[in-house]
């Protein structure tokens, strides 16, 4: 068992953003252990990390407990289909935890590496493979950015599943996941919008919708490889 109330004594795990810690992820409180080696997924709201009550309000249990499940059940379908994933040690399904194995994030290995090409030179390539091989699947997964990648055993590996979707999924309105995007990724997503003519409150299909998350992402990954992800995949430019 590795899930228990020894948590609480972990280290929460942020990123570095301008010189400064901000919090990896606006879902989850993650902890990370002594050894750093296992990071606790607690898809519930720490208000020592999330420490924006009005923030908090708007989370209800079913809310968290829907990223709960999609965490396993993608994780689950990524796995089977092949895709490297992030070994689960343990789940605590009544506390909704979840702990994987961890070697810290891309984003974090980047900067303390000298950048992504020193960590795994061949990371553009696996990014655009790891992206075929989850449509493949039928994930369309929106947490895309480097904080949600590993680099493990020269492999890229995805995680943070909980924003993901299947292509037979009611379509879904990008208002009703503003809770989950931090206010300069709805900066960047609010210009690709426009720019298409899309708004926050249209109910869009998830294809369409994992098109505009590649527009977004244009400013944290190289221009070239933004054009050919949507190239690949017989996308609007």
């Amino acid at each position: 068992m590795i899930i228990n109330n020894d948590i609480i004594d972990w280290k929460f795990h942020y990123n570095i953003e301008n010189g400064e810690e901000v919090r990896s992820n606006l879902v989850y409180t993650p902890y990370v252990s002594p050894d750093g080696k296992t990071l606790v997924m607690s898809f519930n709201r720490d208000t020592l990390y999330h420490q924006w009550p009005e923030e908090n309000d708007k989370w209800t249990e079913e809310m968290l407990t829907d990223r709960f499940m999609r965490e396993l059940n993608f994780h689950s379908i990524a796995r089977n289909a092949g895709i490297p994933v992030l070994p689960i040690k343990d789940v605590d399904m009544v506390r909704r935890q979840i702990a994987i194995e961890w070697h810290e994030d891309f984003l974090m290995q980047g900067i303390n590496g000298n950048g992504y090409d020193s960590v795994l030179p061949d990371w553009k390539a696996q990014w655009l493979e790891r992206i075929s091989e989850m449509w493949e699947a039928g994930i369309y997964k929106f947490s895309l950015h480097p904080n949600s990648w590993v680099a493990l055993n020269g492999k890229l590996v995805p995680f943070n599943w909980f924003f993901s979707f299947t292509e037979d999924e009611p379509p879904i309105t990008i208002r009703d996941f503003l809770i989950q995007i931090s206010l300069g990724r709805l900066e960047k997503l609010e210009i690709v919008l426009n720019s298409f003519g899309m708004d926050l409150d249209t109910p869009y299909d998830v294809k369409t919708l994992q098109k505009i998350c590649f527009h977004s992402f244009k400013a944290n990954y190289p221009q070239p490889l933004i054009d050919q992800v949507l190239k690949n995949h017989g996308i609007f430019a």
